[in-house]
């Protein structure tokens, strides 16, 4: 409805086309003047159901009914009514088919608002349709309320141009919640999820049942989700993270490495509790969801129900246990121990990361066992095969011996979540976690092509690795290519050698390595097992070929993971079809062009009145035909619920309370100062015990954990 004169007065026998135009104008008139509307009574003829007459009333008009209530309210509303007879009064006249004001009265009984107050009065505050679109974008993008208000306030030259206070921006948001969870949570994620589907034909989702029909697990992927997976899903992270929902439901990610090196995720997966059945469920619907393929290699933390289900399921699939989680349980357990300067766990860590060989290990292990005693180191040694160095130096793993990028992803989400979220807005933050991370890897794919590897030294083999390698990993290799500098190497027999690293004081022991390399099939194979653990060739390899007179990686030890045409493999679905990574590009792309032609003219427009409002008609004209043109395509399938699905429900988790998350380490359980005694004295001892006793070892940072320091050299 178009806005009346500045100069409006209403009067006798002024007429309007409809009610809702005399409503406009009277509305319009008390926020002018300075007074709140409202409508009163307005009878329709049983003949055509047209309204015959209206009344329109000042805010104040009447009186308070008596509430039965005020005797027990401690403290009741202000009075607002005063009686007020301000009105204005329309009748429908048949003969020219208009309505017109047979009433007017301009008198108040009271005193009128402020002309730098009428902003206030609710009847002049809405938030309009497009108002609604901005502060529920504001909203999923992260900007609180009162940083959103005030953006819009920037925008419109002043608070009193938004045209809503910031308790309309609060009750704009919770009545969009309350909409989205009218029926619940099991139908406002169904809804989610359905959205989803219609959006990414590749959106997969499987929701687990219980026979009472409540849902209990979930686990969806989308299309970039797929594709990532096929390309990068040989090695897997998979953790779980409480206190992000109001369900309590516990949540789980997928992750691994892209080919720079960043988290890449796979697949989320909701889970009202943490059983073998349901790991089991979880596991194989994740499967399912990717075709079938299994990973090589999966992390994990030390659950006692993610082992066996892991076996069930994924029978060939490796699987690795947490360092950094089993560090913190040897803290708990063996800290105590560390007395007389003797550091136990240091010596646990050293069995972890150190040792090579299955009898140096051995022997470690047994003499921590009579420092300690049995107990917890028994029960860990029953599984050392998912985490001792000497276990894990042949398995792929890309390096990672954690499930750091897991937590990592959990730490970004819990930035933006609370406990009290309820699922619907849990999911729609996670979809901004996913753009975050989504984003850096395109970051990283620019950067990529528009900048030139960083060679440091001019070898033939260096300016090869540079074109196929991205680079992070090419970093890497080049640093591997520099230690081969600093190494002797020694021929045995045949295509045996042995290579070691030159010591610069001839005092510190270097282990040497053992490389073969065969001629005939071009095959090169180091005792350090670098290559069959990372994907990249190590140091004694590199000098081995450099011996050789090789200037070329062979073929067969570039893997196609860590080039920059990883990405360029199509990949489909389970059901055969090509899948679109980002399905809503061009939509996005079409509506950026959009934006890109209106702003600059709106811009241009809003300096002069005349042309402001010129504009302003032309696009309100074009919004009413494209309305009118495209009606049928506004309505969306998703909004008609069949009545089966009201009684969909979620189950609820059994026992604990809203605040449960991962049991804390004995540190965390200690009070407030126990707890900063015991971080003073791990600074400053043991942290100092751990470097001395493992000085050679290193925190390769690339890599997410302890390696030995000869692996590197």
């Amino acid at each position: 409805m178009e806005e009346p004169q500045d100069n409006f007065i209403p009067h006798l026998g002024m007429e309007f086309q409809t009610v809702e135009e005399a409503w406009s104008a009277w509305s319009y008139y008390g926020g002018k003047i300075g007074f709140g509307v409202r409508k009163g009574f307005g009878p329709k003829s049983k003949k055509d159901d047209v309204i015959t007459s209206k009344l329109f009333l000042c805010s104040c008009e009447g009186k308070r009914v008596v509430d039965k209530r005020d005797g027990l309210t401690k403290k009741p509303r202000a009075e607002t009514r005063t009686g007020c007879q301000a009105r204005l009064q329309i009748k429908f006249n048949r003969e020219i088919q208009k309505y017109k004001v047979v009433e007017f009265v301009s008198e108040h009984n009271h005193p009128l608002q402020r002309p730098e107050a009428c902003y206030l009065i609710p009847s002049q505050r809405k938030v309009s349709e497009i108002a609604a679109i901005d502060i529920h974008l504001a909203d999923s993008s992260g900007i609180s309320p009162k940083e959103a208000h005030e953006l819009y306030s920037r925008q419109h030259g002043g608070i009193r141009g938004v045209g809503y206070t910031r308790t309309d921006h609060n009750n704009c948001l919770r009545d969009e919640r309350k909409k989205a969870m009218e029926h619940g949570s099991a139908i406002a994620m169904t809804k989610y999820f359905a959205k989803r589907a219609l959006e990414d034909l590749s959106f997969k989702h499987f929701e687990d049942a219980t026979e009472e029909g409540e849902i209990s697990n979930v686990v969806w992927t989308d299309a970039k989700m797929i594709v990532a997976y096929a390309r990068f899903g040989d090695v897997v992270e998979f953790d779980t993270t409480f206190g992000t929902n109001n369900e309590k439901w516990a949540f789980g990610v997928f992750v691994g490495f892209n080919h720079f090196r960043e988290i890449a995720i796979f697949g989320a997966a909701l889970m009202c509790d943490q059983t073998k059945d349901s790991f089991e469920w979880v596991f194989s619907k994740f499967l399912e969801a990717h075709g079938g393929k299994k990973p090589i290699t999966i992390f994990t933390d030390q659950c006692s129900a993610m082992g066996p289900a892991l076996e069930k399921v994924m029978p060939d699939t490796r699987h690795g246990l947490c360092v950094w989680h089993i560090g913190q349980n040897c803290i708990k357990h063996l800290s105590h121990y560390n007395k007389d300067k003797r550091d136990i766990t240091g010596d646990f860590t050293a069995c972890m990361y150190r040792y090579d060989e299955e009898n140096e290990f051995e022997d470690a292990y047994n003499a921590l066992k009579q420092k300690c005693g049995d107990g917890w180191l028994n029960k860990i040694y029953d599984s050392r095969e998912k985490w001792a160095h000497c276990f894990m130096k042949d398995v792929y793993t890309l390096g990672i011996r954690s499930t750091q990028a897991s937590e990592s992803i959990n730490s970004n989400l819990k930035a933006y979540l609370n406990c009290k979220l309820d699922l619907y807005r849990f999911l729609q933050h996670f979809d901004r976690v996913l753009d975050e991370n989504r984003e850096k890897e395109i970051t990283s794919d620019y950067d990529m092509t528009s900048k030139l590897p960083r060679i440091k030294l001019n070898f033939p083999i260096l300016r090869e690795a540079g074109k196929v390698y991205t680079p992070k990993v090419f970093e890497l290799f080049q640093e591997q290519f520099e230690l081969s500098g600093s190494t002797h190497i020694e021929c045995l027999e045949g295509d045996t050698y042995t290579v070691a690293m030159c010591s610069i004081d001839n005092k510190t022991p270097h282990k040497s390595r053992q490389v073969v390399w065969n001629r005939d099939d071009q095959t090169i194979t180091c005792s350090c097992k670098k290559f069959e653990r990372d994907g990249i060739l190590c140091c004694h390899a590199l000098k081995v070929l450099d011996r050789e007179d090789i200037k070329v990686i062979p073929p067969r030890y570039v893997l196609n993971r860590w080039t920059r045409a990883a990405k360029n493999v199509t990949v489909v679905d389970i059901e055969g079809r090509r899948i679109i990574e980002d399905p809503m590009l061009e939509a996005r792309n079409r509506n950026a062009d959009l934006v890109r032609i209106i702003t600059p003219t709106c811009g241009k427009a809003a300096k002069n009145e005349e042309q402001a409002q010129f504009l302003r008609t032309e696009l309100l004209a074009v919004r009413r035909k494209y309305e009118e043109k495209y009606e049928n395509l506004q309505r969306t399938s998703g909004d008609n619920n069949p009545n089966s699905e009201h009684s969909l429900r979620l189950k609820k988790k059994n026992g604990g309370d809203r605040r449960s998350k991962r049991n804390p380490s004995c540190i965390e359980k200690l009070p407030r100062a126990k707890k900063a005694k015991i971080k003073t004295i791990s600074n400053s001892q043991d942290s100092s015990r751990l470097s001395a006793n493992i000085s050679q070892d290193k925190l390769d940072e690339n890599f997410g954990c302890y390696t030995n320091l000869e692996d590197l050299q």
